[in-house]
């Protein structure tokens, strides 16, 4: 009896790993930069996207990029500002302020809905911003341009 015991416990402690891992592998999230499916826009590269989000002209095949924050989510603004931008929201907004005073630029708007950033996105020749790729599943017209950051936890 003390043998199928053992066995059993052995089976259900698989089995839990089985489950864990299954789950781990489902929640892993990846942040895209993306754009309209019609923009010529190829890649920008870390340091590009970071410029733009902080408010420096960046231009590509002759378009000005104007970028797009997305606000639909706290952790997706936290993770974007902390892995891409290198800075937390209260600096960001600080330098963004600052640049806002000194060269008479306007901050780049802020969605806080998915649907209404993928309609500006569609409707703004230049436009780039940021979504985790269950987000951009949902949508259409849009493409990704690069992966920014994934979750390494998983």
């Amino acid at each position: 009896m003390r043998m199928q015991d053992g066995k059993l416990k052995t089976l259900l402690i698989c089995l839990c790993l089985m489950c864990i891992g299954t789950t781990v592998q489902a929640a892993q999230r990846s942040l895209l930069l993306v754009c309209a499916d019609n923009s010529t826009l190829e890649s920008l590269t870390h340091a590009e996207v970071r410029k733009l989000f902080l408010g420096l002209p960046i231009t590509k095949t002759r378009v000005r990029l104007k970028p797009l924050l997305n606000g639909s989510d706290s952790l997706i603004t936290e993770v974007f500002l902390q892995q891409v931008i290198f800075m937390s929201k209260r600096q960001y907004e600080r330098q963004l302020v600052s640049r806002v005073f000194r060269s008479g630029d306007q901050r780049p708007p802020e969605y806080e809905n998915i649907n209404k950033l993928a309609e500006a996105l569609l409707n703004t020749p230049g436009s780039v911003s940021f979504m985790w790729s269950d987000q951009l599943e949902g949508q259409t017209g849009l493409k990704s341009l690069s992966v920014l950051w994934t979750d390494s936890k998983n």
